[in-house]
Parts: C-alpha cells; sequence; structure tokens
C-alpha cells in the first residue's frame, strides 16, 4: 500500500427551481430550493411560518405550474434586477447630469446621460428572466422553460387584493 486514498465520489448537485417566497408579515425574502424544502419554513425576521407544498415540476426545476406558497397558477416574468436599484441608477445619472447642466456645461450633461443609458442597455441584455407569482410576489429561478407573460396590471389588480383577503391584510 503506498497510503494513497481514493478519490471522493462526487455528490450530484441539487437542481431544484430557487425559490424566494415572502413573508405575509414583514414581506422578507425566504429563499429555498424546492428539491429539499421542509413542509414549513419560518421567517427569521418576524418568526411566522409559512406552509409549502412544493410541485413535482418545481423540484425538477421543469416548470413553474403551482406556487408553493399560494398554491397560485397565475404568473408573470420580468428581468431578474431589484427594480429600486434600477430607479437609484436613473436617478442618480439625473441628478449629475442636471448639475453639470445648471453650470452650463451641456455637451458634458448629455454625456452623462448617454453614458448612462448604454450602461443600462449593457446590463439589461445580460440579466436572465425571474418568475414571479401575481399573488404573493413569490420568485422562482432556474432552468425550467419561461412561459410566463410579461406583468398585467389588471391581473396583478385582481389576484393580489384576493391574496391579501386571504391571508388577513385586507
Amino acid at each position: 500500500m503506498t497510503g494513497e486514498t481514493a478519490p471522493a465520489a462526487a455528490v450530484p448537485e441539487k437542481k431544484g427551481t430557487e425559490v424566494t417566497a415572502r413573508c405575509p408579515e414583514c414581506d422578507a425574502g425566504l429563499p429555498f430550493n424546492a428539491v429539499d424544502v421542509p413542509p414549513t419554513i419560518k421567517c427569521g425576521g418576524c418568526g411566522h411560518a409559512i406552509r409549502l407544498k412544493v410541485s413535482e415540476g418545481l423540484k425538477r426545476d421543469t416548470a413553474v405550474d403551482v406556487c408553493p406558497e399560494c398554491e397560485g397558477e397565475d404568473f408573470y416574468s420580468r428581468k431578474d434586477f431589484n427594480p429600486q436599484m434600477g430607479l437609484a441608477f436613473v436617478i442618480t445619472g439625473a441628478v449629475i447630469s442636471g448639475i453639470f447642466y445648471f453650470f452650463n456645461m451641456d455637451i458634458v450633461a448629455y454625456s452623462v446621460l448617454a453614458v448612462a443609458v448604454l450602461i443600462d442597455l449593457m446590463v439589461f441584455r445580460r440579466l436572465g428572466e425571474v418568475t414571479i407569482c401575481y399573488r404573493c410576489h413569490s420568485e422562482f429561478r432556474g432552468a425550467y422553460p419561461k412561459v410566463a407573460l410579461p406583468f398585467d396590471l389588471h391581473t396583478a389588480d385582481v389576484l393580489e387584493p384576493e391574496w391579501q383577503r386571504t391571508i388577513g391584510k385586507r
């Protein structure tokens, strides 16, 4: 024996859909993988317990068919980017441009806006898609086929209040 050990067998990585549920009490994001999630998760912020019912499509990362939190079947898709951060970027570019414009540096002011637009375009093109539940705003990321349509305000106006009444917020 030479003292060499056999290489450890590679453990297959679990490939379920990555889900971020929203706590109905404090709106905290509660991330979990759909493969090995317990039937109930507890919010770390407020301690609220959330029951989950994960579908086989989510476990296998083949479809976002039923939301594990609210059991809804209505979803929309958007770019996987924080909207508040995007708004902060636009406001910052506008303020910097406005400062240059105030000091009669028009070319620089317009250049700042052009650079901000180009940066925004580059970031936008590189982002993936995220699927979001209309009712509880749970987010789904994975390799599943992206079939959800873009956001529809009328659908949101109907389904969000329905969920809020269900959890006692309205």
